[in-house]
């Protein structure tokens, strides 16, 4: 019987085995930026994104992999502070790094790739709704914190004071006992910057 550790991209050609894959954390996310992401990913054979994303966090700590060969690590324009990991044969978006996650975790949206263990559990916010392409986002509860917008200290401040967030989005205490994200992204070699312009839905692209 598979070990309950691994992330795959759809097509089997790009494995994580994690030594970590307790969740950390998980949020609902409707930044422009993931959606944008997950379109061009949709044009090139990917799945169709959502409006708000459910996203999970996990420990930077990567037992083993298979298929690098396979994977290209891409940014959505040469300031952006996310590297995403794709399968170039069926545009999975299976890991995500962020500057802010200081290598101690990387991020997934389980809809997007495939798992063979548990990824749900309770978001703890919703994020960037001031991005959300409706009138009105329709959430499952009316106790979990929203956050329109992070740009302001005080947002920032209080989206920090949520526990365990504010564990996870530090440096590690503990070192990794394997491969980091970041370690696997140098692997990969050449980032792939897509030049995509904010608030473009990619019909363009789709077009070309």
């Amino acid at each position: 019987m598979d070990k309950k550790n691994k992330i795959s991209c759809s097509c089997g050609s790009c494995q994580l085995f994690l030594n970590d894959p307790l969740p950390k954390y998980s949020v609902m996310c409707a930044c422009e930026d993931c959606r944008q992401a997950l379109r061009w990913a949709e044009i090139n054979g990917g799945k169709k994104p959502k409006d708000i994303l459910y996203s999970v966090y996990l420990r930077s700590d990567i037992q083993s992999y298979n298929g690098i060969e396979n994977m290209i690590a891409t940014q959505l324009r040469g300031d952006a502070s996310s590297t995403r990991i794709y399968c170039k044969n069926c545009f999975s978006c299976f890991a995500v790094d962020h500057v802010n996650y200081q290598n101690n975790v990387f991020m997934i949206q389980p809809d997007y790739c495939k798992q063979n263990f548990n990824l749900q559990i309770p978001p703890l916010a919703v994020l960037n709704l001031q991005d959300y392409p409706g009138e009105f986002a329709e959430l499952e509860s009316d106790t979990i914190p929203v956050f329109h917008s992070r740009k302001y200290p005080q947002e920032r401040k209080r989206f920090l004071s949520i526990e365990p967030i504010s564990e996870y989005l530090t440096p590690p205490k503990i070192p990794a006992k394997g491969t980091t994200i970041r370690e696997i992204i140098s692997k990969i070699g050449k980032i792939r910057v897509l030049d995509l312009i904010r608030g473009d839905n990619l019909e363009e692209l789709e077009n070309e």
